[in-house]
C-alpha cells in the first residue's frame, strides 16, 4: 500500500490529513530525503560542469522544484503538532527532525548552488530578468545570508561545529514549545463554590462546567459547578477580565507569566542554552552578537537604530500610561480595594463596561460567529474582489470541525481559484497550542503548476483558539475576538493574493521581517470602520447591526489603557534585544536582565514571578529572536496604510483603494523593496502620526 503522504506528494495533492497516521511520517520523510539527495546530486554535478549553461531554469527552478517535496512533508508534520499534539506524533517529529534538518543543511551549504546563483547576478541575462527574480534569490541580502547565515563559507571545521549546534538547536526549539505546552496542560483549578467566581459571566461559567466534564466531574454544571479553570486562553482571559476574587484573578495569572520556568517542565536551561548557541553561532560567523546577526536580513540598520526605536516609543508612552494607572487605582479604590494595583488588574473589563456604559454580555449579543464570518467574506469581496466559497468535504481535514474554503479572483475572467485555506477555529485543551496563527503548506509557485491549476496556488492554515459551541449554545464573539479573527484573516490574505512566481518570493522566506505584520493588524484596524461593522455584526435573535451607539462606544474604548499595552510590548522587545546584544551570564542572569529593564516600561512593576522568556515563543524559539521590535514597525505601517481609507469619500474610492492596496501591499510583498512597495500604495514613505494617534500618544 503506498504510503498517503508519499502519494499526496506525488499527486500534488493536500495532505491526507484524516487518513495519514503518525507511522507513516518517517518512512514519507525518508523517501523525500533519499528522493532529494539524487536530484542534489544530479543538479550539482550539472552545475559543476565548466561547460554548465547556467541560466534562471537550470538553476533557480530547478532547486525549487528538487526542495519542494520534503519542505511541504515537513510542514505538515509541523503544522500536526501544533494542532493535534500527541505523543505519537511528538515521537515521529523528534526521529526525523535531524535527519530533515542535515537534508536542508547540505543544500543551503551547497557551494556549487552558490557559485551558480552568484554567476546568474553577474550573467549578462540578469538584466532581463524581473524585478521578483532580481529582488527574491540574487539580490545581495540573499547571496549574503547564503553565503554567510547558512555557513557555506566555514571551513570544514567550523562548519560541522556550525551545523552540530544547528541540530541542537532544534532539539531545544521542540523541547521548549513541548514544555509551554506540557505546563499549560497539567495545569489545573478546581472550583466548587460560586461565589469565588463573582462577576464571571453566565457563558464562561458553562465553558469552565464543560471543562469540568471533560475531566470527569460528569454531573458538573454551569449553574451548580464545579467549574475548572486553566492557563488555555478563552478561560484565562475571562477569569481576568471578569472575576471580582482577586486572589483567584492572582493565582492564574502568576501561574501563567510563570508557566514552563520550573520542574518538571523548566526552560530556564533551555532558554540558557539557546542563547549560548545563538551567540556562539554569530561570532563563528563573525558577528560580534546574535542581534547583529539578525540584523543583516532586516529594515533596521543597526542595534542601536532598534534601541533609538524603542525608547522613542517609551518615553512616548510613560507619562500617559501613568496616567491610566492612576484613573484605574482611583477605580479600584471607589470599588472597595484598598490593595495597591497589580497587574492581574489590568485586564478588567468592568472599569471599561463602566467608563465607556457598554455591557461586554450586551455587545457579544451582536457578533455570533456565523454572522462575522460570513460579513468578514463580504468585506473581502468588497474590498479586494475576492469571493470566498466553502468547500467543505473537498478535501480531508485534521479535526472534524475544521472548515475548508477556496478563494476565487471575481476581477479576473473566468474567476479562477487563487488560494485554498483551511479555518480551525475551536480550543482542543491538550492537543492545539493555544493562540492564533497563519500556516502556509504551500505557497505560489510557477513552476510548480499542475493540469488543474496553471499556478501552484497557495494553501493556508488559519487556526485561532475560539469558545467551542456548549450544547446548542450560539457562538458569540466579544469585540476582541472580532479583532482577532480579522488580524488571523490578514495574515491568510497576505499569503493568498501574493502575485510571487517563486517560492522564494511567496513564502514568509521572502519578506523583510520587519513587515511580516503588517497584513495582520492593518486588516484587524477595520473592525473600527462603521461600514465593516454593519457587515460583521447581526444581532443573536433579531440580526439588527451594532446600533450606532453601542459602536460610538466601542471608539471610545480604543482609549482604554493603550500606552500600557504598548509599554509591554516594548519591554518585550528591549529584552530580547538585550539578550540577544550585550548579554554576559557570568555577570548577569536571564531573570537579572528582565527585571533591569522592568523599571523602564512598567508603572505597576511586574509579578515577581513573571518569567516570559521562558513562554514566549515568538524569541523562544521562534524567528522574532533579535527582532521582537519588528511588530512596532508592522504596527505603524498597517496604522499609516489604514489612513487611506479613512481618506476615501465614497463607496467607490473606498474599493478602488482596497483593490490599489490588493494590487501593491498584498501582491507586491516579496517581490521588491518593502519600502518602495508601500510607496507605491501611498505615494510617499511611511509616516509614524497614525500610529501615534491610534495610542493616543499625539
Amino acid at each position: 500500500m503506498v504510503n498517503p503522504l508519499t502519494r499526496c506528494v506525488q499527486d500534488y495533492a493536500l495532505p491526507p490529513f484524516a487518513t495519514m497516521r503518525p507511522s507513516d511520517i518517517a518512512p514519507a520523510l525518508r523517501a523525500a530525503i533519499d528522493e532529494m539527495t539524487l536530484d542534489l546530486n544530479s543538479i550539482e554535478d550539472d552545475l559543476d560542469d565548466p561547460d554548465a549553461d547556467l541560466t534562471w531554469e537550470s538553476v533557480m527552478d530547478r532547486l525549487e522544484i528538487i526542495t519542494d517535496p520534503l519542505h511541504r512533508l515537513w510542514l505538515v508534520v509541523v503544522h500536526l503538532s501544533e494542532v493535534m499534539n500527541s505523543p505519537e506524533l511528538r515521537a515521529a517529529k523528534t526521529v526525523m527532525e535531524a535527519e530533515v534538518l542535515q537534508m536542508t543543511t547540505r543544500c543551503d551549504q551547497s557551494l556549487s548552488l552558490f557559485r551558480a546563483m552568484s554567476s546568474l547576478r553577474t550573467s549578462a541575462a540578469f538584466g532581463t530578468y524581473s524585478v521578483e527574480q532580481k529582488a527574491c534569490p540574487l539580490d545581495t541580502i540573499y547571496t549574503y545570508m547564503i553565503a554567510t547565515l547558512k555557513g557555506v563559507n566555514l571551513t570544514t571545521h567550523d562548519r560541522d561545529r556550525f551545523n552540530a549546534m544547528q541540530l541542537r538547536r532544534a532539539t531545544l526549539n521542540t523541547t521548549f514549545l513541548n514544555n509551554v505546552r506540557d505546563a499549560i496542560k497539567t495545569f489545573a483549578v478546581v472550583i466548587d463554590n460560586r461565589t469565588e467566581l463573582d462577576g464571571v459571566p453566565d457563558s464562561a461559567l458553562a465553558l469552565f462546567a464543560n471543562n469540568a466534564v471533560a475531566a470527569g466531574y460528569d454531573h458538573a454544571t454551569a449553574a451548580n459547578g464545579p467549574w475548572k479553570l486553566s492557563l488555555e486562553t478563552p478561560v484565562l482571559s475571562r477569569v481576568l477580565e471578569h472575576c471580582s476574587n482577586r486572589a483567584l484573578r492572582e493565582k492564574l495569572y502568576c501561574a501563567n507569566v510563570a508557566k514552563a520556568s520550573a520542574p518538571p517542565f523548566d526552560n530556564s536551561i533551555v532558554i540558557e542554552e539557546i542563547l549560548h548557541l545563538r551567540q556562539e553561532t554569530a561570532r563563528l560567523l563573525g558577528f560580534e552578537s546574535y542581534a547583529e546577526l539578525s540584523l543583516t536580513t532586516k529594515m533596521a540598520p543597526s542595534v542601536a537604530a532598534v534601541d533609538d526605536m524603542i525608547e522613542s516609543l517609551r518615553s512616548k508612552c510613560y507619562d500617559k500610561s501613568v496616567a491610566e494607572v492612576e484613573q484605574l487605582a482611583v477605580f479600584a479604590s471607589t470599588h472597595g480595594q484598598a490593595e495597591p494595583l497589580a497587574p492581574w488588574d489590568l485586564a478588567s473589563a468592568r472599569v471599561q463596561s463602566e467608563e465607556y456604559d457598554f455591557d461586554e454580555e450586551e455587545l457579544k449579543q451582536y457578533f455570533p460567529l456565523p454572522r462575522v464570518l460570513a460579513g468578514l467574506f463580504e468585506w473581502v469581496k468588497q474590498l479586494f474582489g475576492i469571493q470566498v466559497e466553502a468547500a467543505d468535504g473537498d478535501e480531508e481535514t485534521w479535526h472534524p470541525d475544521v472548515l475548508f474554503f477556496r478563494m476565487r479572483d471575481m476581477d479576473q475572467p473566468d474567476t479562477p481559484v487563487v488560494a485554498q485555506f483551511y479555518l480551525d477555529l475551536f480550543t482542543r485543551p491538550g492537543e492545539k497550542d493555544h493562540g492564533s496563527w497563519s500556516q502556509a503548506l504551500a505557497c505560489r509557485s510557477k513552476v510548480l503548476r499542475t493540469e488543474k491549476f496553471p499556478v501552484r496556488v497557495p494553501v493556508v492554515c488559519l487556526v485561532w483558539n475560539q469558545t467551542p459551541p456548549i450544547e446548542d449554545a450560539p457562538v458569540l464573539l466579544s469585540f476582541f475576538e472580532v479583532e482577532k479573527m480579522f488580524n488571523l484573516f490578514g495574515y491568510g490574505l497576505r499569503t493568498a493574493l501574493t502575485r510571487a512566481e517563486c517560492t522564494l518570493a511567496s513564502s514568509i522566506a521572502g519578506y523583510e521581517w520587519d513587515v511580516m505584520d503588517v497584513a495582520g493588524k492593518f486588516v484587524s484596524h477595520f473592525c473600527h470602520h462603521r461600514e465593516t461593522i454593519n457587515l460583521i455584526s447581526g444581532h443573536v435573535k433579531t440580526g439588527e447591526p451594532l446600533p450606532d451607539s453601542l459602536f460610538d462606544k466601542l471608539v471610545a474604548a480604543k482609549e482604554f489603557m493603550p500606552a500600557t499595552t504598548m509599554l509591554r510590548q516594548l519591554n518585550f522587545a528591549a529584552v530580547d534585544m538585550a539578550l540577544h546584544h550585550d548579554f554576559d551570564p557570568k555577570e548577569e542572569t536571564i531573570d537579572e536582565v528582565q527585571q533591569r529593564l522592568a523599571h523602564r516600561f512598567f508603572v505597576i512593576p511586574p509579578a515577581i514571578e513573571d518569567r516570559f522568556p521562558c513562554w514566549l515563543g515568538q524569541i523562544f524559539p521562534g524567528s522574532y529572536a533579535a527582532g521582537y521590535y519588528s511588530y512596532r514597525w508592522s504596527d505603524m505601517l498597517a496604522s499609516d496604510a489604514f489612513v487611506a481609507f479613512e481618506e476615501a469619500d465614497s463607496q467607490e474610492a473606498w474599493e478602488a483603494t482596497g483593490r490599489h492596496f490588493r494590487d501593491t501591499m498584498f501582491a507586491l510583498m516579496g517581490t521588491d523593496d518593502p519600502n518602495r512597495v508601500f510607496e507605491k500604495f501611498r505615494g510617499r514613505k511611511p509616516d509614524p502620526t497614525a500610529l501615534l494617534k491610534q495610542y493616543g500618544l499625539l
